[in-house]
C-alpha cells in the first residue's frame, strides 16, 4: 500500500499548508478542517494517514 503522505512535499512540516496537496490553509486549525470539508481528495488522504497513526500509536489515537 502506498503511503497516503508524500513525506518529501514542502507543506508537510508546515501548518500554513496542506500536507496533502500543499494548498495554502487559511490557518493550521479550522482551517485545515475546512479545507478537508472541500476536497474530497484531501480529506481521504488524511482518514488513511490518521488510521496508519492509530496502528502505530495506539492509546487514545486508537478510538
Amino acid at each position: 500500500m502506498d503511503l497516503p503522505v508524500d513525506p518529501d512535499a514542502p507543506a508537510w512540516d508546515d501548518p500554513d499548508y496542506c500536507p496533502f496537496c500543499g494548498t495554502r490553509l487559511t490557518s493550521g486549525g479550522a482551517g485545515f478542517i475546512d479545507h478537508l470539508e472541500a476536497s474530497p481528495d484531501c480529506e481521504t488522504r488524511f482518514a488513511e494517514w490518521l488510521e496508519h497513526v492509530r496502528d502505530d500509536i495506539g492509546g487514545e489515537w486508537g478510538g
